[in-house]
């Protein structure tokens, strides 16, 4: 229901915003920027226990951020993501004897670029720290099974942009966030809207 309202919503914006042959001159002006977007997620999990055999998976992510341009070139950006399940199981004799599902959850810092394409059409990229984390069912389970334990590491997206008025766009984004724990890895392909200030 979540994932329908927000489709619609989607919808709405990019209709009151349509789509014109008039090009839409992005707000030299406009520094501060927030967004957010919907997306398929991925996530892989290893283990260094014979008996945990991971499942490598992920569902329906989202991402919200902010940030702030210094040039029409160069800015920084700071988010919040949640990138859906992962499930992990216990086997013994080849029989799953206990199965456990876990959610990936990321906060991330980066320096970004933008290079513009013409007058609407832009790449952008991000480079920087994610802090990960895995939440999970049974806290019991031991940390270097993809638990509940963080981690922090590299993170690097880039995409496209689109112009739809001089402080509205609509994106598209490929991030990966590195380990969100000690086994597990994830990222996130979305679609969304930002907004200039």
């Amino acid at each position: 229901m979540k994932i329908q309202a927000s489709t619609a919503l989607f919808a709405v914006l990019l209709g009151a915003f349509s789509f014109d042959a008039r090009a839409a001159e992005p707000d030299q002006n406009a520094r501060f920027y927030i967004g957010g977007a919907l997306g398929r997620s991925s996530m892989s999990l290893s283990s260094p226990d014979p008996l945990v055999k991971p499942k490598n998976n992920g569902g329906t992510g989202g991402k919200f951020y902010g940030g702030y341009r210094w040039t029409e070139y160069f800015g920084i950006e700071g988010g919040y993501a949640r990138l859906g399940n992962i499930k992990y199981s216990t086997t013994v004799n080849g029989v799953n004897t206990d199965e456990q599902s876990g959610t990936g959850q990321v906060f991330y810092g980066a320096a970004t670029g933008r290079y513009p394409i013409g007058s609407a059409w832009a790449l952008n990229g991000r480079l920087g720290l994610a802090r990960g984390k895995i939440s999970k069912a049974d806290p019991s389970r031991p940390a270097d099974q993809g638990g509940s334990n963080g981690s922090t590491g590299l993170m690097a997206g880039f995409g496209g942009e689109y112009d739809v008025t001089p402080n509205i766009a609509v994106t598209a984004d490929i991030d990966y966030f590195g380990k969100l724990s000690q086994h597990a890895k994830g990222g996130l392909l979305s679609v969304g809207v930002r907004a200039s200030f």
